[in-house]
Parts: C-alpha cells; structure tokens; sequence
C-alpha cells in the first residue's frame, strides 16, 4: 500500500505525518493486500483565522474495486484524521462485502463496465 500524506494552508509537522500515517496502518491494514495506494490531503479552510475549520480527506485506490473517498472536518487535525480514517474503513469493508455477496451470487463485480453503458461486443 502506498501512502501520500500532502497539506493545503496547514504546516504538516513530522509529528502530524507520522501520527496519520500510524492511525491509517492500524486502520487500514487488513485491507493492505486490496488497496494500491492512499492519499490524504490536510488543510486548513479558514487559514489563520482560527475556528472549526480542519478537514482531512482519504482517497482510498483499490487494485480492482474502484475507489472509496472519505472526508472530516473538525476542529483539531488529529480528531479529523481519527474520523476520516473510520469512515474509509467503513466504505472499505462495505464495498469488499458488496463485492463478496455478488461473487456468491454469480454476478459481475459490482463495478462493471455494462452500469456505465460500456458494451463489450462493440469492441
């Protein structure tokens, strides 16, 4: 899993990086084998204004399944990035048991081609 932690008007220190990148190991880790990269982007909405204005957003790649995105706003960076974390774990493990239910039921992925009205005879 690739891990890409940026920062929009919001000073990334050392310890910001590491605690995000720790928090989304521990959540996201039994997902690892399924997912080809995370990006979290950080900001600061009102600058330096001050105010409950941090938000963090989790955009999780899977190798196969598409992508689950996940986003928090707070007041305090670290509770955004706890919540956002939860979240994207929770849209993990619903799109990973959406897809287990179909291969069950015999059918397609539940990201296929024919929902968009791709029609593969006309290749």
């Amino acid at each position: 899993m690739e891990l890409s932690i940026k920062g929009h008007d919001l000073d990334l220190s050392d310890a910001l990086k590491a605690y995000t990148e720790r928090r989304l190991r521990f959540s996201l880790g039994g997902f690892a084998k399924k997912l080809q990269r995370v990006e979290v982007r950080l900001s600061d909405v009102n600058g330096p204004r001050g105010g409950i204005d941090k938000s963090c957003a989790i955009t999780a790649i899977l190798r196969q399944l598409g992508i689950v995105f996940a986003r928090a706003k707070g007041a305090n960076a670290y509770s955004t990035i706890d919540s956002a974390a939860s979240r994207v774990r929770a849209g993990l493990a619903r799109r990973l048991n959406r897809h287990r239910a179909d291969r069950r039921r015999g059918r397609r992925s539940s990201i296929t081609g024919s929902e968009w009205g791709i029609d593969d005879a006309g290749k």
